[in-house]
């Protein structure tokens, strides 16, 4: 056997290797997509399935609330469900539950496997006690920093209890106006007790050193009427003698007003 023999014996060798190798890569590479289709198909059967299973109120997860009860949420969402996963569209629940109850925030998860929906309430912090007129009915609740109206009911007693500002004819109006006093009670050097609307809108406020103070409805000079508000409790103690101020009149702070009675003799 010549030289250019054994080379073709050879080459005819290798072919048959590498073909078989070949084919054998080939099947694998087949078994893999077959694996991995079937896998997908079935998952994706699977997702079907419990997609249009419809959710009721009682698959759904509540987390986050301490003033608001369950049944709250379920009473605010009872015509939105049962409904599938598919169809349920967080932020159309997201705005229905914002719009019925006095919450801040809600994040929404849908879960397929098993199918429910999980709900992250972010309740609204009551940093004063209001009351407003509906009907002829005076209604008393609470609001958050933004001048939310929340019902008493929705509270926790513990935050109540934290709780030392209150404000009479609230209106949602003048929530802009009356947000805007409480953000800047602090820079009273007397503390805010109360905030008072009357039956034409005008507000006035009581702290601990003056029992009527009269702001108006032009809110955008309350820093210098509170600036006023300052100076003249700095200044009256010295001034007045024997004499308690009842009022003092801020509506036009470059000429503040005092109403004034004597002091009772002990």
């Amino acid at each position: 056997m010549n030289k250019q023999e054994r080379r073709r014996r050879y080459q005819k060798r290798n072919k048959k290797v590498i073909s078989f190798s070949e084919n054998k890569d080939f099947l694998i590479k087949i078994w893999r997509l077959l694996f991995f289709c079937s896998i997908s198909i079935i998952l994706i059967i699977l997702y079907l399935d419990q997609a249009w299973k419809p959710i009721e109120l009682e698959q759904i997860t509540i987390t986050g609330i301490s003033g608001l009860s369950r049944k709250d949420i379920e009473k605010a969402a009872i015509n939105y469900f049962p409904r599938n996963l598919l169809e349920s569209n967080p932020k159309e629940i997201e705005e229905l539950l914002l719009r019925k109850l006095p919450i801040k925030a809600v994040s929404i998860n849908r879960q397929f496997f098993p199918p429910s929906i999980n709900l992250n309430i972010l309740e609204r912090e009551p940093i004063a006690f209001a009351s407003r007129t509906l009907l002829h009915k005076t209604e008393k609740g609470m609001i958050d920093i933004e001048g939310y109206w929340i019902p008493l009911k929705s509270v926790q007693e513990s935050k109540k209890n934290k709780v030392n500002i209150s404000i009479e004819g609230w209106n949602p109006n003048r929530t802009k106006e009356i947000t805007l006093i409480i953000k800047n009670r602090f820079s009273l050097r007397s503390q805010l007790q109360k905030i008072i609307l009357n039956p034409y809108q005008e507000i006035s406020i009581k702290t601990d050193q003056f029992n009527s103070v009269l702001l108006g409805s032009n809110t955008d000079q309350l820093m210098e009427q509170i600036n006023k508000l300052n100076v003249l409790q700095e200044s009256l103690p010295n001034l007045l003698i024997n004499t308690k101020v009842t009022t003092v009149d801020l509506r036009d702070p470059s000429k503040p007003e005092l109403k004034t009675e004597k002091k009772l003799k002990e």
